[in-house]
């Protein structure tokens, strides 16, 4: 059985990319939540819990995942979790949470983040607006902060 879940988690392992012999993209990393609670009798906050989830991402998501996140990264991860339970070599049982990622990205309240549009599967690169379009005076393309809009090269790769 498998759940759509939302999670905010801290990318805990690097990055890892690989392509199948039949050309797929697939990256894959472990992921982990941690929660600290204030305790009401001492006032001081403890540990109130850390799960850790092995993270797949596939095709366009995966190379674009690559480029992007790192190790230490604040994240949230949109995707299907299915719980499943595995024998360790040592004869023992384990219990793995494992997460195929249908979107991420970085978790804006501990930073910034600057998005670079890829090209689509038909070639074509989806364009920002132009500055004229941006109702912001503080945008930092706006004419009034004195910002230029970049010019791309739609022929580049």
């Amino acid at each position: 059985m498998s759940d759509l879940v939302t999670i905010r988690a801290v990318i805990g392992t690097e990055p890892q990319l690989s392509i199948t012999p039949q050309g797929l993209a697939v990256l894959k990393f472990r992921a982990v939540t941690h929660e600290r609670k204030k305790d009401p009798e001492t006032g001081q906050w403890v540990d109130a819990g850390t799960n850790w989830f092995s993270v797949s991402a596939f095709r366009g998501l995966a190379e674009n995942g690559m480029e992007s996140l790192e190790q230490g990264d604040h994240i949230v991860i949109i995707g299907k979790l299915q719980i499943r339970q595995f024998d360790r070599a040592d004869g023992s049982r384990g219990t793995s949470a494992d997460i195929e990622a249908f979107s991420f990205g970085h978790d804006l309240k501990f930073g910034t983040s600057h998005f670079t549009k890829v090209r689509t599967a038909s070639g074509d690169i989806e364009r920002s607006p132009h500055p004229s379009q941006i109702e912001s005076r503080n945008h930092p393309m706006s004419e009034n902060t004195g910002g230029s809009w970049p010019e791309r090269d739609t022929d580049a790769a």
